[in-house]
């Protein structure tokens, strides 16, 4: 009974202990210098004149103390987790052991009677008792081990998520999934005043949303007492004291599913989760404008020169868009700068509203605007651009009750239709019929052709037109 209440326990820690370096028992060589010496006593009671008995009596010891000491090592390596050691024979070494050692005590009792077979029983029961003890710390001890490897590898996978909120909500559910088992997950994010919510069931879907978790926790196989919801919830907080609260996490967990350092943690997970979302604030202000909350210059460039490296390989068009709002410097001087900004914010919405799904709209500085449409040739850019024109037009926009007209002006350049080598030149190229547009009166469109050459969206060509002034070098002599 004893060996297989050993076996129970050193089979169930070895199936939940990870991998660790295998370590000796502290019970192990007591338990089998006692038993060597029970079978050498056994050996001299039950020595018989006959040599078969004899015989018996000296490879008796010999037995058991091997069949200890396999068991031992077998159940000491499926503990350690190491996963060259033959599990599936350790539970039988174990219990063959047992009733070797318990044939062995059956026989020193039949000969020296129970009152001297007591202590003996007793000290293997302790020994036992210890054996199973030292299992039970091994497997806790390498749980804790575990659970800091686990959360320290969190840490690093959290800070390293950087592909925007909902990617880093999606890393933090993940990484709750594995410290917290909870039914319904809430990342609750505040930016400026607008708050934006990530939830996710028991299927581990996250979804934009509110949660609705049900009334109480559901059913549990079995009987159990009935429960109501555990809400964990942490406020996660930037290190900016004038940003102060990023976020909130919610979790609705079934508290008899609950372990008792679970929520603890957790709590070791929420500084880092407050740096990713401070990290992803710092990236989202450093990469888009404040005022029209477009992507800046610098954006546009990175993406530019990878993009335009990715259609020259491969042979894909390419196209961009310069676009400047007509007369802005008019706005400012006569309905103020607060008239002239509004009209960048109105403009930018709809810019960014008109785009199709995948193209990139910059604010590339001042009133003007760039779109980067990728695998669009010339005459799609160049339509694009039209519609983006019309939507401008078509705005009803006015400063203090009183009418303000929006027109917009816009260049195409396009790749391979044009002969570039470089990404900067099809952005120049596009500047250019920009400045042919402004140059042919203004709130039209025109796609660039090459030599000086343009065409609006009705198949118009124009001529050359006056290049932009280039700056004199001053006069010093005559």
């Amino acid at each position: 009974l004893l060996a297989h209440f050993a076996r129970r326990r050193l089979g169930r820690r070895a199936a939940a202990a990870p991998a660790s370096r295998p370590g000796r028992p502290l019970g192990e060589a007591a338990m089998v210098g006692v038993a060597a010496l029970a079978a050498a006593h056994a050996q001299r009671r039950l020595a018989a004149p006959d040599a078969m008995s004899e015989a018996a009596a000296i490879l008796l010891p010999a037995l058991v103390y091997g069949l200890a000491y396999v068991a031992l090592r077998l159940a000491q390596s499926a503990v350690a987790g190491d996963p060259t050691a033959p599990r599936r024979w350790a539970p039988v070494a174990l219990d063959v052991a047992g009733w070797a050692l318990g044939a062995l005590l059956a026989g020193v009792a039949g000969t020296l009677g129970w009152g001297r077979t007591w202590p003996l029983l007793a000290a293997f029961a302790l020994l036992a008792a210890e054996a199973a003890r030292v299992a039970i710390l091994r497997g806790a001890s390498d749980e804790r081990a575990s659970d800091l490897e686990r959360l320290q590898h969190a840490h690093q996978r959290i800070l390293a998520e950087t592909s925007g909120k909902a990617g880093i909500a999606g890393q933090i559910l993940i990484e709750c999934a594995n410290v917290v088992p909870f039914h319904t997950f809430q990342l609750e994010l505040v930016d400026g005043g607008k708050r934006r919510s990530f939830t996710a069931g028991p299927q581990r879907m996250l979804v934009e949303g509110t949660p609705s978790p049900p009334p109480v926790p559901p059913m549990l196989p079995g009987i159990h007492r009935s429960a109501r919801w555990r809400v964990i919830e942490h406020r996660l907080t930037s290190k900016d004291p004038a940003v102060g609260v990023l976020g909130v996490l919610r979790l609705w967990c079934d508290p008899r599913r609950l372990k008792a350092d679970d929520e603890a943690l957790l709590a070791s997970l929420v500084p880092h989760m407050a740096s990713s979302l401070d990290r992803a604030r710092l990236d989202r202000e450093a990469r888009l404008d404040p005022l029209t909350e477009l992507p800046v210059r610098r954006v546009l460039d990175g993406r530019l020169q990878l993009v335009f490296r990715q259609a020259r390989d491969e042979g894909k068009p390419l196209a961009v868009i310069l676009c400047d709002i007509d007369h802005f410097k008019r706005i400012n001087d006569t309905w103020g700068h607060d008239a002239g900004d509004e009209a960048l914010r109105r403009v930018a919405r709809v810019l960014d509203g008109t785009r199709r799904e995948g193209d990139l709209c910059c604010r590339y500085g001042g009133e003007e605007f760039t779109l980067l449409l990728e695998s669009t040739g010339g005459d799609a850019a160049l339509h694009l651009a039209e519609r983006l024109r019309a939507a401008v037009e078509a705005l009803d926009f006015a400063y203090g009750g009183e009418p303000i007209p929006l027109t917009l002006s816009a260049g195409v350049a396009s790749h391979p239709e044009l002969f570039v080598t470089t990404a900067s030149e099809l952005l120049l190229l596009a500047d250019e019929a920009l400045y042919a547009a402004k140059e042919g009166g203004r709130n039209r469109v025109l796609l660039h052709l090459g030599r000086g050459r343009f065409r609006d969206p009705s198949g118009r060509a124009y001529p050359r037109q006056a290049s932009a002034p280039s700056p004199q070098l001053p006069r010093i002599f005559g």
